[in-house]
């Protein structure tokens, strides 16, 4: 239960790839961020967790060195998306179907600077239908991981914010 405030998703994947840009230096991952508005209702908290895990998964599960993380938000008819993908490992579509199960890290998946236990995907998922969503999580042909966030658009049948 939270209350329902106008959020705009490309702020909050703003604030989430300017935070955790030096984790990304670290790692030697390029982060590419793209986008429009993207006006939806939610809890901005909640809203800016979902983004935080869905870029700091983008980050530790990369290729070290050389990886890159494109985060982007849309817009479609009636929703607002967050797309979050990165270069990586190849995934089989078995394991990916998995990931947003608590406690799931993926074989071959554990870094030992990463401390997490695999609830990131997990509470994505749970804030994701909190807010009436969809989450679609699709393995790349050459290795990473595409995840697609999908929420009501404010306005789906005006021209913009309430």
């Amino acid at each position: 239960s939270f209350t329902r405030e106008d959020v705009d998703l490309s702020l909050m994947a703003e604030e989430a790839t300017e935070t955790l840009l030096p984790l990304a230096e670290k790692h030697g991952v390029t982060i590419e961020t793209t986008g429009e508005i993207t006006p939806t209702t939610g809890s901005q908290a909640l809203l800016l967790q979902l983004t935080m895990n869905l870029v700091h998964n983008a980050i530790v599960h990369n290729l070290p060195g050389q990886g890159t993380v494109w985060v982007n938000t849309g817009v479609r008819p009636k929703t607002v998306t967050l797309t979050v993908e990165n270069t990586g490992e190849k995934l089989t579509p078995r394991l990916v179907s998995t990931l947003t199960e608590r406690f799931q890290r993926g074989t071959e998946r554990t870094h030992v600077d990463h401390a997490g236990v695999g609830l990131g995907l997990a509470i994505v998922d749970t804030i994701t239908q909190a807010h009436d969503g969809t989450l679609t999580l699709t393995p790349r042909t050459a290795g990473g991981l595409h995840i697609t966030v999908e929420l009501p658009a404010i306005g789906a049948e005006t021209d913009g914010w309430n």
